[in-house]
């Protein structure tokens, strides 16, 4: 079976990431809009010839490739895909500059060790 091809360019990293969608798959996020959801029977018209168990793959796919998410009960939605890598640490002269100062905290500092102190014998 042929496979579609579907580039992302990853801003965080500043590389592109290949990420391979069969050609069902790429039809339907070709046509379907941002932010707006969809049920089975709304998105099984786009693509007539699959089956509702095929579809449940199709969007399985969109969904591990994060162009979709789950959308009410049953529906799916299109959204902006995430990398999924967190962006770089800032840098450390940046760190101070209107950042909140913090202060590292003890786990045992954490839990009120008075209030439960018969709780623990």
């Amino acid at each position: 079976m042929a496979r579609g091809v579907l580039f992302r360019f990853d801003t965080a990293m500043g590389h592109p990431i290949m990420q391979t969608l069969g050609p069902l798959a790429a039809a339907l996020l070709d046509r379907m809009e941002p932010d707006r959801g969809y049920e089975a029977l709304e998105l099984r018209t786009f693509v007539p010839e699959v089956t509702i168990e095929g579809l449940g793959e199709i969007m399985h796919e969109l969904w591990v490739h994060r162009h979709v998410e789950r959308f009410g009960y049953s529906g799916w939605r299109r959204h902006r895909s995430t990398s999924g890598i967190s962006a770089p640490d800032p840098e450390p002269e940046a760190v101070g500059c209107g950042a909140a100062q913090t202060k590292g905290v003890k786990p045992e500092d954490l839990f009120d060790h008075d209030t439960f102190s018969g709780f623990f014998k």
